[in-house]
């Protein structure tokens, strides 16, 4: 029997109203999809649950797609877990807990590989504001217009 979406979030937990909400989601991929859109959060959050669950003790519950989770993700999905969508990642963990893959950290004495996270571009040294793009938007502009008016007098 073939997952519909909603099925493959409340698997994972999220409950009737997120996944109403999160389906979007599930036909995109994380490197393409914004981490800090809220039903990206709460979807992560959702997946580092199962992943902790399943033996991943160093994937903490924050919601944000950080370098254990990554690991998690990689062991579980294969190498190409950032191109395909999260709804393909979501049945690969369900797929593996449902046979009972167990996870493991990486070993502590080992250096940690460095591991691809779905978060980059050229304006992540902005910090967070409340708009973000849109308000540093408006806020060039207005820089703009003032060095203007002032290089016209």
């Amino acid at each position: 029997m073939k997952q519909t979406s909603r099925d493959l979030l409340n698997a994972i937990g999220m409950g009737q109203h997120n996944a109403t909400q999160a389906i979007p989601y599930l036909m995109i991929a994380p490197a393409t999809t914004d981490p800090k859109t809220p039903m990206v959060i709460n979807m992560v959050r959702h997946i580092q649950q199962l992943l902790y669950q399943m033996g991943a003790i160093d994937v903490a519950n924050t919601g944000y797609l950080d370098a254990p989770t990554a690991a998690a993700l990689l062991q579980i999905a294969g190498p190409n877990w950032e191109r395909m969508t999260w709804g393909s990642n979501i049945q690969a963990i369900l797929g593996a807990r449902d046979r009972g893959m167990s996870l493991s950290p990486p070993p502590a004495a080992a250096t940690p590989m460095p591991m691809p996270v779905a978060v980059s571009g050229p304006l992540d040294f902005l910090p967070d504001v409340p708009g973000g793009i849109v308000t540093y938007g408006v806020v060039g502009y207005l820089l703009y217009r003032h060095f203007k008016q002032r290089s016209a007098r």
